[in-house]
């Protein structure tokens, strides 16, 4: 990852979010530049960041050998029309506009080139991403390497088989963190109603987030289901809790959303 020098073409929140947490894991600035028609933007992130910008996409794509296209799924044909006549046979494209095939990248910039899809999500400003990857046949092991590597820079990444995951990936980590602090929003308002102040109620509800995704993670071997019976007594506080979440349909909301989640991200890919 240290020898690759990375351009990002639009530095909305996402792409500052990994830039930040790859200089924070050690990849030099000087190694970086960033594109976006904002100079706005561009001086927030060369202030944070320390790393080269420009307003040229074109400029970025000729500086580095990895290339990150970071702009909305709209925008994204409008950018590989700039691009198209650029030799981009020793580049890697990583795109993290959602919905957009490796195959419909490949149309835009009219040429063979290697393209993988990634789908991380904002908390890799504080390296605890979740990212999924897909890559297309045109991508060599080494390509495929280097992006795992970047990713892993700022969280836990996952290379997956088949492209029609990505809007898997999209729906239950790169959307995630908003169910999850509605989530945390909801038991805090609770708590909140019934007395406990707010900066305990924040404090306590967050921290029992993160302990039960860690605990998860490490105690991998066991169920979902399994955890949760662990902390569920018969008759006790978290049996009525579940038993409310039951009653009022929890799991099928849940299921509903991440559907509908997948289902946009279809849809935004046909729209491009």
């Amino acid at each position: 990852m240290t020898n690759n020098k990375i351009s990002f073409i639009g530095c909305g929140n996402m792409a500052s979010a990994i830039i930040l947490g790859l200089v924070d894991k050690g990849l030099s600035p000087q190694n970086i530049m960033a594109s976006n028609r904002s100079d706005e933007k561009l001086k927030k992130i060369k202030q944070s960041s320390g790393i080269l910008t420009t307003t040229n996409n074109r400029k970025a794509v000729e500086f580095s050998e990895v290339i990150v296209i970071s702009v909305k799924p709209q925008i994204l044909p409008q950018v590989c029309q700039q691009l198209k006549d650029i030799d981009l046979s020793d580049k890697l494209i990583i795109s993290v506009a959602a919905g957009i095939t490796t195959e419909k990248i490949t149309e835009l910039l009219a040429q063979p080139v290697a393209v993988i899809r990634a789908m991380p999500n904002t908390p890799a400003s504080i390296s605890q991403s979740a990212t999924g990857l897909f890559a297309n046949s045109q991508t060599s092991q080494s390509q495929k390497d280097s992006a795992i590597a970047i990713f892993s820079a700022i969280g836990k990444t996952e290379l997956v088989e088949r492209e029609s995951l990505i809007d898997v990936v999209t729906a239950i980590a790169g959307s995630a963190p908003a169910y999850v602090f509605l989530f945390i929003q909801a038991m805090v308002e609770q708590a909140i109603e019934n007395g406990l102040d707010p900066k305990s109620a924040r404090n306590l509800a967050t921290q029992a987030v993160v302990g039960a995704s860690k605990l998860a993670q490490i105690k991998s071997d066991r169920s979902l289901q399994d955890l949760g019976n662990a902390v569920t007594s018969p008759g006790g506080t978290t049996a009525a809790a579940i038993t409310s979440f039951e009653q009022n349909d929890f799991s099928n909301i849940i299921k509903k959303a991440v559907g509908a989640a997948i289902n946009r991200g279809k849809e935004l890919g046909e729209q491009a």
